[in-house]
């Protein structure tokens, strides 16, 4: 590297170059390393600048070289490996350490540690939970069976995992709070509105208790119920949430949980999110509405009113969304039928926007699910003896006179004999594709509305690990203080996961950037000396925004372990 002196309009410009060979044309070029700034300005700092930065060069120079001299390595091939030795180690998760320290979650558990008499680290357990819980979605006990994989320190034990349990139940609502301080100082708060997901988990332990209650669930369970209230804000980023024992009246729930996010955060309006569960008049009047708050629900097409069906199905005013989607809304006025505060029934109509889009993909899905289901209908019809009321679920609404024992469940097969309920099937295939939306906000865009809706789906992926890791160790989990401990981990999971869209713009679908940081490995090679397995155009994209290196072939534990220490200096 040397420095060049440049003639521009406003005076001398000093720039420190390298000189390289193009390897394509062969020809010796250079490229700028640094502008040093113009000599006229640095004369007034420096007795001699040109000096000076010659030296600057020199060294620079000089660090070049050592970074890039080549290392010798002597490999002894007889050498044999050692049982229980695994030489891989992730190094994608630097990118999501860069957000973790960006929220200084670290400062926030250390802050905690001073005031509690342990001797393990409440920091070190949240972030393996939480790199866990993105990259290698599993049981608490399987996520501490890669724990060596990081190169962080996690000289904790299994014990001490589930020990610290209770002090992050305790400090859930703090965490909260500290995460959307956070959010807003690094990228501003939007007062005007905040969203709000509804979703329901179920656990299988084997008694209810004051959190956890039965209750109705879309895949039809009897397991324990806890509904889940989480607020996200215009950028998608989460910001709190509440969890509740799931009842059918959600009106006592749904009304004191908006009015404190409201009073607690600031803003001046709460859209609820929610599929069909909260398409309930005294819902959406009395807990939403009432408040002046609004709401964006699922309407069932296949069981709505024959002028909603023909709606759906006339072709008119559809217009194109993307590739394979189309799309048409318009304004009307329902007639829903509410209780009073006194308990006396009252008509009202509420003026919403129906959104309808089609999604040529999800049609091509529905019917290879419903084939499945055909395939198991016609099992019943040939083979009744081998079912009863509850291994035909499913498969049942299309069989004809099926009936069961009132004592057994049994298939009765002495009645009229079962065939296919072909007419039933002709009248589903009519609306595979289709989705309805209700909706309050009438100023909203179609796609601003299906946006947001998509959330939904995006929030119960994000918190469906939960439900598959509760068998795990039931004398654990049972708990509450342990459940809510899931929550949390599952939050600040899904609230980095969000910034990496933010971060990236949504430049690549989360689960193909999840897949190139899962890839993302070192393997040990001799001494100190480690080689990464995999690089991509998405991991360049993520390292570009997030300012982590991805790229480099070789590394030392030294140099590893630097690139990730500087992730925790935001």
């Amino acid at each position: 590297m040397f420095l060049i002196k440049e003639k521009r309009k406003n005076g001398t410009n000093l720039c420190i170059v390298q000189s390289y060979r193009d390897p394509i044309t062969k020809v010796s070029k250079t490229k700028r390393i640094m502008n040093v700034g113009y000599l006229e300005d640095l004369q007034k700092q420096y007795d001699d600048p040109i000096a000076h930065f010659q030296e600057v060069a020199k060294q620079m120079t000089e660090e070049y070289s050592t970074k890039t001299k080549p290392t010798y390595l002597t490999i002894n091939p007889a050498k044999s490996l050692d049982q229980g030795v695994d030489l891989i180690k992730n190094y994608g998760y630097a990118a999501l350490s860069a957000l973790y320290h960006e929220l200084k979650l670290d400062v926030f558990f250390r802050g905690r540690q001073r005031t509690v008499d342990i001797d393990y680290s409440l920091n070190s357990i949240m972030k393996l939970l939480v790199y866990g819980r993105i990259l290698y979605p599993g049981s608490e006990k399987q996520i501490y069976g890669k724990k060596d994989r990081l190169f962080d320190k996690t000289d904790f034990t299994l014990d001490d995992l589930y020990h610290s349990f209770p002090y992050f139940h305790q400090y859930k609502n703090q965490l909260q709070s500290w995460i959307h301080d956070r959010i807003c100082e690094n990228y501003g708060k939007d007062t005007t509105q905040m969203y709000y997901y509804v979703t329901n988990h179920y656990f299988e332990v084997s008694e209810q208790d004051l959190l956890q209650k039965k209750g109705v669930s879309r895949e039809y369970r009897e397991d324990p119920i806890i509904q889940m209230g989480l607020f996200v804000d215009t950028n998608r980023l989460p910001v709190s949430y509440e969890l509740f024992p799931r009842v059918r009246d959600d009106v006592p729930l749904l009304k004191p949980a908006l009015k404190k996010a409201r009073y607690n955060f600031g803003v001046d309006k709460v859209v609820i999110v929610d599929d069909n569960r909260s398409n309930n008049a005294d819902v959406l009047y009395n807990s939403v509405l009432s408040g002046g708050n609004g709401y964006i629900i699922s309407q069932t097409i296949r069981n709505a009113k024959p002028e909603i069906k023909k709606y759906v199905l006339n072709q008119d005013g559809y217009r194109p969304l993307g590739k394979d989607c189309k799309i048409k809304s318009r304004v009307c006025k329902r007639e829903v039928r509410i209780t009073t505060p006194d308990g006396k029934k009252k008509t009202v109509l509420l003026k919403e926007k129906q959104i309808v889009f089609y999604n040529d993909i999800h049609a091509r899905w529905a019917i290879a699910e419903r084939e499945d289901v055909i395939l198991k209908s016609k099992d019943i019809i040939a083979s009744p003896e081998k079912y009863n009321k509850a291994t035909t679920y499913g498969a049942a609404t299309y069989v004809k006179n099926l009936e069961y024992d009132k004592k057994t469940g049994a298939v009765i097969q002495d009645r009229q004999g079962l065939y296919l309920d072909e007419k039933s099937l002709r009248e589903e295939e009519k609306y595979d594709g289709y989705y309805m939306l209700l909706t309050s906000e009438l100023d909203m865009s179609e796609e601003e509305i299906v946006d947001v809706y998509t959330g939904l789906w995006e929030i119960e992926n994000s918190f469906r690990l939960i439900n598959s890791t509760f068998h795990a160790r039931p004398d654990y989990v049972s708990r509450a203080d342990h459940m809510y401990t899931h929550f949390s981990t599952c939050f600040v999971a899904l609230t980095l996961t969000r910034l990496l869209e933010l971060k990236t713009q949504r430049k690549y679908p989360l689960q193909q950037v999840i897949r190139s940081l899962k890839k993302c490995s070192c393997v040990h090679i001799e001494d100190n000396y480690y080689v990464t397995t995999y690089y991509d155009n998405v991991l360049e994209f993520v390292g570009n925004s997030l300012g982590v290196d991805f790229s480099k072939r070789y590394g030392t534990l030294c140099t590893i372990k630097e690139n990730l220490g500087a992730t925790k200096k935001r």
